[in-house]
């Protein structure tokens, strides 16, 4: 069996082939091709050290070694104005502490194809391209047939001991591509997740938030929720996200779901756009149901536990600060309007307070939360939200400061006053007044609408100033 390489990958093998070194193409990229998919990045392998590689003077090729002795390489191939870049690593064994660093503690360098097959996840990933022929390569005599047979197989018995990350890995590749994992390896994931504990939060961040986009990579749309089902079988949602584990067996009202807590979120984020901060939102929006009831008797107040406990979580996992910020304000807003009762004046005003952004991700989330409660209902304020907003933009309605036919400057000097909170409040209640009433937004109503509110603001500051 033969895959035709790019001309870059192809120039490249050609050029290593004339002096006597051979380089293949390995991993990922060779299952997507096998499997019909385009790759994304093609990474390499050879018996030859980095070192040795760059003493070939390949034409037109560039060997950056990092010298970090673990064999690996960035590769610059140039040809015109064309540049590519690949990942090199020489064959070898390894071994990884239990530390949850990826860095393996022992490095074996070997020419032998078998072991540097043998140290790699799943036979599928283990399969190899000759450049520059193109010739496949199955040195563990199982990928190509579980490729075929859509199956994930551990290379050898202690690999998931080895990174239990591995065991994320598998979830999200058996998801995505719609394969069915080996008995034995299913196993092992189940028996090694409590090994996740070691691993460190920012790898399994990554992986985890991968999982969150699942579908995007094949566009298989089941791939989200089969990805959380099997985090929740195999108690590997215990280690990445316990507080989500609180929501099983937690029942809702069958009136408006047919899930406990726990598969409605899953069901919840699986509906959810493709995007991370509203399926993040998804995922965690009713995350605080059970701690809400056990305190008051009710759920009332889970929006705002939610919203904390959303942080929590994010914090834990090492997400970016405004991916936190964005995810906690979507929970604590997310039961706005649930009965579909606020006025256009009320819609308004959560735009204005969340901006057009997250009141977008609002909709998204309040439309997924009604498709995962598993009872076909149509979330009808989401629409009005979405028809509000639309009649905004329709009437050139300014949805920030910056669309308001004054500025902070021009307040400044209006009023004669300097920046700080009371400038933004005014400019906040400018904003609100003109979306209320767009024919207001001019510079000469909007001046004196502000020098009412400084004047309101002012009496209001003498009057608490003489009650106090």
């Amino acid at each position: 069996m033969r895959i035709e390489p790019s001309a870059s990958l192809a120039r490249l093998g050609q050029a290593a082939s004339e002096r006597g070194a051979v380089i293949y193409n390995v991993g990922g990229a060779v299952r997507d091709r096998l499997l019909g998919f385009e790759a994304a990045d093609d990474d390499l392998a050879g018996p030859k050290q980095p070192q040795e590689l760059a003493r070939l003077h390949l034409p037109g090729t560039t060997v950056l070694d990092p010298v970090n002795g673990l064999g690996t390489a960035l590769i610059h191939c140039r040809q015109g104005e064309e540049k590519e870049v690949y990942e090199y690593t020489a064959f070898r064994t390894d071994s990884y502490g239990r530390d949850g660093r990826h860095l393996p503690e022992d490095v074996c360098f070997t020419d032998d194809i078998t072991m540097d097959a043998r140290r790699r996840d799943f036979t599928v990933n283990a399969l190899y391209v000759r450049l520059p022929d193109g010739e496949v390569l199955d040195p563990t005599g199982m990928g190509l047939a579980d490729l075929k047979a859509h199956v994930l197989r551990m290379t050898r018995p202690d690999t998931l001991t080895e990174d239990a990350l591995r065991i994320l890995r598998l979830i999200r590749f058996a998801a995505a591509l719609g394969f069915e994992v080996e008995p034995e390896t299913l196993r092992a994931a189940r028996d090694q997740a409590p090994a996740l504990r070691d691993i460190s939060w920012e790898r399994i961040q990554a992986e985890f938030f991968r999982i969150l986009l699942g579908d995007t990579v094949y566009g298989r749309r089941e791939a989200v929720a089969d990805a959380l089902y099997m985090m929740r079988d195999l108690g590997v949602l215990e280690y990445v996200l316990p507080e989500l584990t609180e929501g099983r067996g937690f029942a809702q009202s069958p009136e408006y779901h047919c899930y406990d807590v726990l598969d409605h979120q899953i069901e919840t984020c699986a509906a959810a756009p493709p995007e991370l901060t509203v399926r993040l939102a998804a995922l965690l929006h009713d995350i605080s149901k059970p701690e809400a009831y056990r305190r008051d008797g009710n759920m009332h107040a889970h929006p705002e536990l939610g919203s904390e406990r959303a942080r929590q979580v994010l914090r834990r996992l090492r997400a970016p600060r405004q991916l936190i910020s964005d995810v906690a304000e979507l929970v604590e807003h997310h039961m706005f309007d649930l009965t579909n009762e606020a006025k256009s004046k009320a819609v308004i005003r959560r735009i204005n307070a969340l901006g057009r952004e997250q009141f977008e991700r609002l909709a998204d989330l309040r439309e997924a939360d009604f498709a995962g409660s598993g009872r076909q209902q149509k979330a009808l304020s989401a629409e009005k939200w979405r028809k509000v907003l639309a009649g905004l933009e329709k009437d050139n309605v300014p949805l920030t400061v910056s669309g308001l036919a004054v500025s902070g400057h021009d307040l400044m000097r209006e009023l004669h006053i300097k920046p700080g909170p009371v400038l933004g409040e005014i400019l906040g209640q400018l904003l609100e007044h003109v979306q209320l009433r767009p024919s207001q937004n001019n510079y000469k109503s909007l001046i004196k609408y502000a020098k009412m509110i400084a004047a309101g603001s002012a009496g209001a500051d003498r009057s608490a100033s003489e009650t106090s």
